[in-house]
């Protein structure tokens, strides 16, 4: 299994606009998606986006450091949608523990 991707692209004047992350967002990954967080939330442009992608896993703490992420932007006044590029399957899951709705998950 692959570890946790991560990217973050910034326009011409360095805000970034758009986050990818995928991969492993587990407790094993749960330190480098939080640093890789941190090192990007001071530069996000007012408009960003989030995709989700090549998800091999995701656990509560992968979860948790996402709902964390979305609250500091909400604090930030930034304005965010998630793409997630999810199984049906894991999509249900989180719809049915009551997640759905806090990760942006559109059906």
């Amino acid at each position: 299994m692959e570890k946790l991707k991560f990217r973050a692209l910034a326009d011409e004047c360095g805000r970034i606009e758009l986050i990818e992350i995928g991969g492993l967002i587990t407790l094993e990954t749960a330190f480098q998606l939080r640093d890789e967080i941190v090192a990007v939330v001071n530069n996000l442009s007012n408009h960003v986006i989030i995709n989700i992608f090549e998800l091999e896993e995701l656990d509560l703490s992968g979860v948790q450091l996402i709902v964390a992420f979305i609250r500091q932007m909400d604090q930030m006044k930034i304005n965010y949608r998630f793409n997630w590029n999810i199984e049906e399957e894991q999509k249900a899951l989180f719809a049915n523990v009551g997640l759905g709705i806090d990760l942006f998950m559109n059906n």
